[in-house]
């Protein structure tokens, strides 16, 4: 399906580059590859006339942007039921606690419209849950809350759309506590510590967030260390590139996109293998073994939405955690 979106430079656009601008006023679903594409392709004028990419924006310019086989919003998309492996931690018949691989990508989405832990759900669902009359299975799953593609650890499912409500509103009432295990460049030198920084799309880069103090949403995380790793202490047990680093254990007061991630880097100490938010290019993990951000969702803790009984839920840290962490984390 084609669409035209037209539109006139104000004084506070003057200067952007065109696919700079295009990237922030088009719907966040096309992404800024379609839109360098399509500009390229001539389908994008300025004034009436095709421009380049890196044209800078006048006063008063009229920009013109004929978009063809725009990707489909996520909710337009049928979810379709896949045969993945799904590692559980735990299960009744209101809630599902998933321990989520890195890799794996929670939601359907631009590039990922398939193969994802949703698809995985409703297989699992289909396959294990109560059945209606007509044989197709009662239950809707509703994922809780997300974790990015590169994060492992639990994630939590509603079962039902009445499970889904009571956890809809324990997770923003901020009763469901979220415990993550991080690895981060550095030193920390505080034994514990609160940041609280605000958190946005950042103004230029749209997939990325940033600390914005005005216009952000509240955002608090709490930190403590469990070790510090010193080049001298851990000799021969990992690349002395990675040193020195912390590993912490971080709790959510609120629940941002991107938000260790972020308040980490802002404190100076990223988290490791983050491509993102860190400063080290992609190719300077890859020779050190680090294929991701170190970041675990390792603990869940709630009530339940039903019964009321306390639950809390661990997984221990995967493989690529084990070098700093071992068989005896102090938890």
């Amino acid at each position: 399906m084609a669409r035209t979106y037209e539109f006139t430079i104000g004084p506070a656009e003057t200067g952007l580059r065109l696919d700079q601008f295009l990237s922030r006023r088009l719907p966040e679903f096309i992404s800024r590859t379609l839109i360098q594409r399509i500009i390229r392709s001539g389908r994008v004028t300025i004034n009436g006339a095709a421009e380049k990419v890196s044209y800078k924006l006048r006063n008063a310019d009229k920009v013109t942007a004929a978009v063809e086989q725009i990707p489909p919003k996520p909710g337009d998309v049928p979810l379709v039921a896949q045969a993945i492996q799904l590692d559980i931690a735990y299960e009744d018949e209101h809630v599902l606690v998933v321990n989520k691989p890195a890799g794996l990508v929670t939601h359907p989405a631009p590039g990922h419209w398939d193969g994802t832990l949703v698809n995985a759900v409703l297989w699992h669902l289909e396959q294990s849950g109560p059945k209606g009359a007509d044989g197709k299975p009662l239950a809707r799953a509703g994922i809780i809350h997300r974790l990015d593609k590169d994060t492992s650890g639990l994630l939590m499912v509603a079962k039902s759309p009445e499970a889904q409500l009571v956890l809809s509103r324990s997770m923003k009432a901020r009763t469901i506590h979220r415990s993550y295990l991080a690895v981060v460049e550095g030193s920390v030198p505080t034994d514990n510590g609160t940041v609280t920084a605000s958190l946005a799309r950042h103004a230029v880069h749209r997939k990325r967030m940033a600390v914005r103090h005005l216009g952000g949403r509240h955002a608090v995380t709490h930190y403590a260390v469990l070790r510090r790793f010193s080049r001298k202490a851990m000799a021969g047990r990992v690349p002395e590139a990675l040193l020195p680093c912390t590993l912490l254990r971080l709790e959510l007061d609120t629940g941002r996109t991107h938000q260790i991630r972020v308040h980490m880097a802002h404190l100076g100490y990223p988290v490791l293998g983050d491509i993102v938010y860190g400063a080290r290019p992609p190719a300077f993990w890859q020779k050190h073994g680090v294929g991701r951000q170190l970041l675990h969702a390792f603990q869940l803790a709630l009530k339940h939405p039903f019964t009321g009984l306390p639950l809390k839920i661990q997984a221990a840290p995967p493989a690529d955690f084990l070098p700093w962490c071992g068989s005896d984390i102090p938890l």
